[in-house]
């Protein structure tokens, strides 16, 4: 008699799921990551051949009971098929077949190539050592998208699993032909979860994000250019990096505060001799429009009178061993034992933690070392540590620990900053951290590998529902292992390069290691400073554009940087790889190699012509070769857009008051819309301007302008409208005449000269003649 349990339902709206349990139950697990779900069950029945089989409307599952196979035909042109095993009848395991030409795209920061073909890694948070554990992670994503021509499907394998997963990804050499194979070790059977979604990656990312939460809302001065070094050692050399930002007028909105701000390395203390007087720091910081993140790691010093340790002994608070006695690692403070994040009084106790830092000023938190790594440095397997949680095994909730650390510490903004949105950064994830903190990507390394590997990254974790990341900005270390922590020797060209890049991700912060020279803009040289200040002041400038990028990740789960094919399902994936689009309509082709000269960019078909931001020029869809002279790289615009351009302040709260340009690259049709705000509160209020428009077959240019203002008056009572040098009058209702200034592009560090007319920010009509120039 088959003795396992099969569960099929439809996820309503768009999706399906199906549960293989080697024990009889009656429903689908819930909890963690996965959201409220509404289900709807499906009749499962055998046909005479014993297959078992499941339908409703045109989704059809079949699953041979004998040999693990499966068939899901979720619609008409999306098929599914492999075989699943819980380990009854065969070692567990979930196999997904692929088609020739198939991609493979997802697995958060996973190490490797954009398209995952080829590639092997482990489904276990680990802290990698400056990545020289091949296919270890910080991170655990068992989510991943097959792109199959213009269409795609995602896979989610629920899986916080009593076990080690490791994934293989065959590419077409397999004489089997290609697949996707996580191979489950463990000596137990185990469930196997699957969720399966189809349709256009937006729809797939927006149905996941269903499934395991939406991404929040960041205030806007997170969305800003961050500095940050293992340590700024003193209050003093903290406030002289705050000041020379200022003094070189390069925008900064946070200074991270790395583990020497702490008392001998003890969390949520403050150095009594160089962070004397932090309160004290922070209003001087305040003066300067300036903010600090601090780190926190969840190692707990050992140590007697010592407040964290003490009121966590209190609540019993930490992970033991299998004797009973808390578990003992050792990482920066020594001696030290780890929160049972699983309890929920641990959450409410860790999150009364942070009082020590808000209290004095603190706007971030950055968790770190949250894998949790056990001992400091050590290449050890984290499972043949003797941790347990009081009602799991670490193997059941390793993979979830920096989730729950995260959801500690949003309860703590909850608790001490309850009318701000919470800023939380981690190194360590799992799916669902998106409903709390942003992710960068860990230890990396200052090398052209490591640069374009995190492009790579960043955009997969972008297509696992992370939208909120980014990389150290001119690498970390300087290479694989310990010996990484001394980096002497300085690469301006790659820096540059870096920030160049960075400036254009959804997470921006330069960092790096305790042993190194200065890594601030300013340490390369005049010509790397200007080359800095340019990226850095043309990311403020984009900041309402990128700004509502991150609201519509929160109410749709689409990633902030995109592969091409997001954008344009039919593109040919050849050429495109080392691109990226920012949102629908900036498209950037960094440089990621020494002593580029120029670099190939392929600009897709779009049904406009394309904009050289910079430029101005324009270009047919095409293959091109663009000259990438130090300071600039290619960066494209799509026709029809219209983009809010921001004067830069000294941050991105004074940028986003500053007087806004609309400015138009002309197309057939011409839209686009940004959010203003408060920018750091919780209370939806908000205005949205809308531009909708067209080109006719002379040129003339009519656009309408909405205003819909819920809750929120804008600080701006006016708007500067950009056009080409063509339009140099128009009209607003009544007969209203408009007449255009010229503006020099070279204040905007770009080339060339537009037009500019000043229009009040309100509802109305406009219409532009084009004249040749």
């Amino acid at each position: 008699m088959y003795a396992h349990t099969l569960l099929a339902a439809l996820l309503k709206q768009d999706g399906f799921r199906f549960l293989l349990h080697p024990d009889l139950v009656q429903d689908f697990p819930e909890g963690r990551p996965l959201q409220s779900l509404e289900l709807e069950r499906l009749h499962i029945h055998k046909d005479t051949q014993g297959v078992i089989l499941a339908r409703k409307r045109d989704t059809r599952f079949y699953l041979d009971p004998v040999t693990g196979s499966f068939q899901l035909n979720l619609t008409p042109t999306a098929a599914l098929s492999g075989t699943v095993q819980t380990g009854k009848f065969g070692p567990p395991s979930f196999l997904v077949r692929l088609l020739k030409g198939d991609s493979v795209y997802g697995f958060g920061a996973a190490t490797g190539s954009l398209n995952k073909l080829g590639a092997r890694f482990s489904l276990k948070t680990i802290d990698t050592n400056f990545y020289s554990i091949p296919g270890g992670s910080y991170s655990a994503f068992p989510f991943f998208m097959i792109r199959r021509g213009s269409e795609c499907m995602g896979v989610f394998l629920n899986c916080t699993l009593p076990a080690e997963v490791e994934v293989d990804i065959e590419g077409s050499s397999r004489a089997e032909g290609p697949e996707v194979r996580f191979d489950i070790q463990t000596p137990v059977p185990v469930p196997i979860d699957v969720f399966v979604t189809s349709g256009s990656a937006a729809r797939v990312l927006h149905t996941y994000a269903r499934i395991t939460g939406m991404p929040f809302l960041p205030p806007i001065w997170s969305l800003g250019y961050h500095q940050s070094r293992w340590s700024y050692r003193s209050q003093k050399r903290v406030l002289e990096i705050a000041e020379r930002f200022r003094a070189e007028d390069v925008p900064c909105d946070a200074i991270h505060l790395d583990i020497h701000h702490m008392e001998a390395y003890k969390v949520f203390t403050w150095n009594k001799k160089n962070f004397s007087d932090p309160k004290g720091m922070h209003e001087s910081l305040d003066r300067l429009g300036m903010r600090t993140v601090a780190i926190v790691d969840p190692g707990v010093a050992v140590e007697e009178e010592y407040d964290t340790y003490e009121s966590g002994r209190n609540e019993d608070a930490f992970c033991r061993d299998g004797m009973g006695n808390y578990f003992k690692g050792k990482v920066w403070p020594g001696v030290t034992v780890f929160p049972d994040f699983t309890l929920e009084n641990v959450r409410k106790w860790w999150a009364h933690q942070h009082a020590a830092l808000f209290r004095m000023g603190v706007s971030g938190i950055w968790n770190d070392m949250n894998e949790p790594s056990w001992r400091l440095g050590k290449k050890v397997d984290p499972f043949a540590e003797d941790v347990k949680f009081k009602n799991n095994t670490q193997q059941e909730v390793r993979n979830l620990y920096a989730n729950l650390e995260a959801e500690s510490t949003h309860l703590a903004f909850t608790k001490f900053k309850p009318d701000e949105r919470p800023f939380i950064l981690t190194r360590s994830a799992f799916c669902g951290i998106q409903k709390f903190a942003g992710m960068w990507t860990g230890d990396n390394h200052s090398s052209w590998a490591q640069l374009r590997e995190n492009l790579n990254m960043v955009l997969n974790l972008g297509l696992t529902g992370v939208p909120f990341c980014g990389a150290d900005v001119g690498g970390f270390g300087s290479g694989t292992g310990l010996r990484a922590i001394f980096k002497w020797r300085k690469d301006p060209e790659l820096f540059a390069r870096w920030m160049e890049m960075g400036s254009l991700m959804p997470f921006f912060r330069a960092h790096t290691v305790l042993y190194s020279t200065d890594q601030e803009p300013w340490s390369f040289g005049e010509e790397t400073l200007g080359i800095c200040r340019k990226h850095i002041k043309r990311r403020y400038r984009l900041l309402h554009y990128l700004y509502n990028l991150f609201h519509e990740a929160a109410a749709t789960g689409a990633p902030i940087v995109r592969p091409l094919f997001y954008e344009f399902p039919d593109l040919v994936e050849s050429g495109s790889e080392e691109m990226f689009m920012l949102g629908p309509s900036i498209l950037a082709a960094p440089v990621l190699t020494r002593g580029a000269k120029d670099r190939t960019v392929t600009l897709p078909e779009c049904g406009e012509m394309w904009y050289d931001f910079e430029t101005g020029e324009t270009f047919a869809s095409g293959q091109y070769r663009i000259p990438t002279r130090p300071g600039t790289f290619p960066v494209f615009v799509r026709g029809g857009s219209a983009l809010p351009i921001a004067i830069p302040g000294r941050n991105a709260e004074d940028t986003a008051k500053n007087p806004i340009t609309i400015e138009i690259f002309p197309g057939a049709h011409i839209s686009g819309s940004f959010v203003l705000d408060t920018g750091n509160g919780l209370d939806g209020r908000q205005a949205r301007i809308t531009i909708d428009g067209k080109r006719d077959r002379t040129g003339t240019l009519q656009l309408s302008i909405s205003v819909r203002e819920d809750g929120f008056t804008p600080f701006q009572r006016t708007v500067r409208l950009r056009l080409p040098k063509g339009y140099r009058t128009g009209s607003a209702g009544k007969g209203k005449r408009l007449e255009a200034e010229s503006f020099d592009m070279v204040v905007e560090d770009r080339l060339g000269t537009m037009m500019q007319f000043e229009i009040p920010l309100e509802d109305q009509k406009l219409e532009f003649e084009y004249r040749t120039p």
